[in-house]
């Protein structure tokens, strides 16, 4: 039996696999036998083989600055630099044809990499909600549309946005290192559930209408999804 990771659910009906970056997740109601979830796992060995040899070619295009002294904003590549100071700070110097990044720690700082780290994160948080909060006005404006009662960065793995029904909005920090047109199409996408808390024909027609070419945006986002992802390592 290969290794796997057993996730069970009270509200679960069926079993289901998922294998992500090669590793083998299963989700299984607790009424389940590990005897009769294993010899149904046997049988879906050649599927779970296929799956992690697929995901094993593919080409790893995940970013890892902290490695490679490098992160891509907005879709430009800054280098990064690393020094200790008086304090933890970071400063952004746009020369040509390199913009860099220089990240500096305090000497007294215990765990560097994670300081490193945190400063990193927090610029990348500071440029994107600046973008947006910038579009949220510009598009609010020509969709007649209020502004909504919140917005809010954060990191997601599976989703790019959020709208609830108090309005607030919320978007994925990953965003940072997309092209600034597809990061207006998730802005415009979260506006317009502000109107349509769905994702019907009416909804699509909105987004359309001030977005024309959102169906090219998705398809980018999941073509090059895995490119905006950071590993710290």
């Amino acid at each position: 039996m290969f290794e796997y990771t057993l996730k069970r659910s009270r509200r679960r009906k069926t079993v289901a696999i998922k294998v992500h970056q090669q590793a083998v997740t299963v989700y299984a109601p607790i009424g389940v036998a590990k005897k009769e979830l294993e010899s149904w796992l046997l049988s879906k060995t050649d599927w779970i083989n296929v799956q992690i040899t697929k995901q094993s070619q593919q080409l790893d295009t995940r970013q890892y600055p902290l490695k490679n002294n490098r992160v891509v904003v907005f879709d430009d590549v800054v280098q990064l630099t690393f020094a200790v100071s008086n304090r933890s700070h970071w400063l952004l110097v746009k020369n040509q044809p390199v913009t860099t990044l220089q990240l500096s720690i305090s000497g007294r700082v215990k765990h560097q990499q994670l300081m490193y780290q945190t400063l990193l994160e927090t610029f990348l948080h500071e440029q994107l909600e600046s973008y947006i909060e910038m579009r949220v006005n510009d598009y609010c404006l020509k969709m007649a549309e209020a502004l909504p009662s919140s917005i809010r960065i954060q990191t997601y793995k599976r989703r790019w946005g959020s709208c609830n029904r108090r309005r607030e909005l919320t978007f994925n920090l990953l965003l940072v290192s997309a092209p600034q047109y597809i990061i207006d199409y998730v802005i415009v996408h979260e506006l317009a559930h502000l109107k349509y808390l769905n994702h019907s024909a009416p909804f699509w027609l909105r987004v359309s209408e001030f977005y024309p070419d959102y169906k090219q945006a998705t398809k980018w986002l999941k073509q090059h999804g895995a490119s905006l992802q950071w590993v710290f390592e």
